[in-house]
């Protein structure tokens, strides 16, 4: 029978069926309820629509349809909508068990209705937590939403199609039938056991409480066909007669494990388990491990360690010894094997170590740590949230709660002047200095309770933000606060990562908080000039004959704040000069006497005074530093700019004040080989 005609014959039974109970409505209502006869509806309804599913399979996974199907929807629906497209989602909804509108009454299988209300949305609900992959995650939702909107509708479009397709097997029925196969496979050949190796685990120093670590590492392979291992039998010892010598003392069970599934376990912790208590003798059986031919198989062996072991770390060594392998040919002729390779004397050796050996809390700069710049302060109020440093901790050898961090903040004064607050940014928690740990000048060390909400995960690192409120640099008396151009830097030195309080399986002490981080230094400015580290541009030539004249240029931007300010047209070779600018040259070869050396500045700034740039308040113009060398001697060599001068008068000269631009090595040229002259 086909399976077109197999399903019609199906169908119509349930049709006569359904014709029965409606027939006999009327005299079966004196014995049942009519919720009992619209429940024996409902079944024989699902029933129709589960046949229909037989005969055309949606494309989704589950292979989801109903008679509705196929069916295409087109507009958005909500709460309050209505149509024929609202009955449509009704029926294919109440198709699958799992997305069912309301078992009875309106909405329920066969009572569908044109009116999208609670219950739809709950339905629709449904449908988004069975294909959330397909439909919330990748609108970045993690709860459903009940509005059967374009995700929504693109997988049910999808789902309430009439494709003849095999349902796709869950994982579990795929691992199933993997597992069968396996069962079922057939060995072919006269094979034997020709290699046998065991080696030491990665990590020999094995965790007392530890579960499920390797111990060592075995390595099979089969020739001239396939065999299947039956059994393997071990001794475990312990090496330098260690305190605990009895394995069922320390060890609770010992697995096999292939392709990270555990394949047999062992309860170590039984005396009576084991085939000769005198040399720790044991065995698997029943493994069924088939070795194809010429094919290497890894078998990983495990261990679960008790917690307390006497003398963990100082006199515990164990070894763990493959004496015989039992195995089957293709014909089923068993082999006892001890003398095939390293049999029966293959060996891996490990130490158990006392819970928590090992971890350490390892300080470093992050990468994403804030390069040296000007933080624009203001004068009359404060400057909030500035990060100043970003630093990464890392988690070794298990899990690191934090309990308290320290930092130390050096400033180029007072840091009461200069700091309103400091805070500590992690994992999008906040924490707040609790107290001032140390003051001694301009440094100042400040302490953060943690109280253990930040864990480090074993192998991970979380990266910690300083930031920090800074004052307002308001005048008293026609005295500031803190001078413009004071400086502020954050480090977690050796001494702060030592005064660290942090806990593994045991409280971690000095040896085990390593590392260092170091932010860089910034510049607070609330009145006068800015050079932006993004606005720096440098490049290199030669000129003349045979490449003597080498040319520099560095090309930068100034900003003016709180006021209009003033740069001589002017650049001068040295650190002397007060106004302009000041450059110096470098080389390998470089001669303060006899090489030739000349800058010229220019600008796009307009001169109201002759030869003096003007830059106003709150704007910024570029400026362009060339520099000339003709040295003596042959080489290699650079410009940097050190330093800019400006003054708050048009003459660019009174009271001059000196901005030095940083981090230096954005606002120096790469190197040119110059000849001779």
């Amino acid at each position: 029978m086909t399976i077109a005609k197999d399903f019609a014959s199906k169908v119509a039974v349930a049709f006569v069926a359904l014709a029965m109970i409606f027939s006999a409505y009327a005299p079966a209502a004196q014995a049942q309820s009519a919720e009992d006869l619209q429940k024996m509806i409902n079944d024989l309804l699902a029933q129709i629509a589960t046949l229909q599913g037989q005969l055309g399979q949606g494309s989704g996974s589950t292979g989801m349809t109903s008679g509705v199907c196929p069916y295409t929807w087109t507009r958005d629906l909500s709460n309050g909508s209505t149509g024929m497209d609202v009955m449509k989602l009704q029926q294919f909804l109440n198709s699958d068990p799992d997305t069912r509108v309301a078992a009875t009454g309106a909405g329920s299988m066969g009572m569908e209705t044109e009116y999208y209300g609670p219950a739809t949305a709950a339905a629709v609900s449904k449908l988004q937590v069975k294909y959330r992959s397909e439909i919330l995650s990748p609108a970045g939702l993690v709860n459903p939403t009940g509005y059967f909107g374009p995700g929504t509708r693109a997988k049910a479009n999808g789902l309430c199609t009439v494709v003849v397709v095999p349902p796709t097997p869950t994982p579990d029925e795929e691992e199933e039938e993997e597992e069968e196969e396996e069962d079922n496979k057939t060995l072919s050949g006269e094979g034997e056991l020709d290699t046998f190796e065991m080696d030491d685990a990665d990590d020999t120093d094995i965790q007392e409480g530890a579960e499920d670590v390797e111990i060592a590492e075995i390595t099979m392979e089969a020739t001239d066909g396939d065999i299947e291992v039956d059994r393997i039998t071990f001794t475990l010892v312990g090496q330098n007669t260690p305190t605990e010598s009895d394995p069922w003392d320390v060890f609770d069970e010992i697995s096999l494990w292939v392709d990270g599934d555990k394949i047999a376990e062992f309860e170590a912790d039984d005396e009576d388990n084991y085939l000769n208590e005198d040399d720790g003798e044991f065995r698997f059986s029943r493994l069924g491990l088939i070795l194809e031919e010429d094919e290497k198989v890894k078998v990983t062996v495990a261990a679960n360690i008790t917690s307390h072991v006497d003398d963990a770390g100082s006199d515990a060594d164990w070894r763990l010894t493959a004496t015989e392998v039992r195995y089957f040919d293709a014909d089923g002729v068993s082999s006892d094997d001890d003398t095939t390779d390293e049999l029966p004397t293959a060996t891996a050796d490990f130490e158990i170590v006392e819970e928590g050996d090992g971890e350490e809390l390892k300080f470093s700069t992050a990468s994403s740590n804030p390069d040296a710049t000007d933080i624009v302060v203001d004068t009359d109020s404060k400057t909030n949230g500035v990060t100043i440093m970003e630093y990464d901790i890392e988690a070794k050898e298990g899990d690191i709660e934090i309990n308290t961090l320290f930092v130390k903040v050096t400033t180029g004064t007072t840091s009461s002047k200069v700091i309103d607050d400091i805070a500590l940014e992690i994992d999008g928690q906040t924490f707040d200095a609790e107290n001032s740990a140390s003051t001694t000048g301009t440094e100042t060390t400040f302490e953060f309770d943690i109280d253990g909400d930040i864990v480090v995960d074993e192998g991970d690192e979380v990266t910690v933000k300083v930031v920090v409120d800074l004052n307002a640099q308001e005048v008293s008396n026609g005295v500031p606060r803190y001078e413009n151009g004071t400086t502020i830097e954050a480090d977690v030195t050796g001494t702060e990562v030592d005064l660290t309080d942090a806990e593994g399986a045991d409280d971690l002490d000095s040896g085990q908080l390593t590392g260092s981080a170091n932010g860089e230094s910034h510049t607070l400015v609330a009145e006068g000039i800015l050079l932006p580290i993004d606005g720096v541009e440098t490049s290199t030539d030669t000129s003349g004959d045979n490449d003597t004249l080498g040319e520099f240029t560095i090309e930068f931007e100034v900003q003016a704040v709180e006021g209009d300010f003033y740069i001589k047209e002017l650049a001068t070779e040295g650190s002397t000069s007060t106004t302009g600018v000041a450059f110096t040259y470098s080389g390998s070869n470089a001669s303060s006497t006899g090489d030739t050396v000349s800058g010229v500045l220019s600008s796009t700034a307009d001169e109201e005074t002759s030869g003096v740039f003007t830059v106003r308040e709150g704007e910024t113009e570029t400026f362009t530093l060339r520099v000339t060398i003709d040295p003596v001697a042959s080489g290699d060599y650079r410009v940097s700019l050190t330093e800019v001068n400006y003054s708050a008068t048009d003459d660019g000269v009174t009271d001059p004040q000196g901005y030095v631009p940083t981090p230096a090595q954005d606002f120096r040229t790469g190197y040119e080989t110059i000849q001779g002259s």
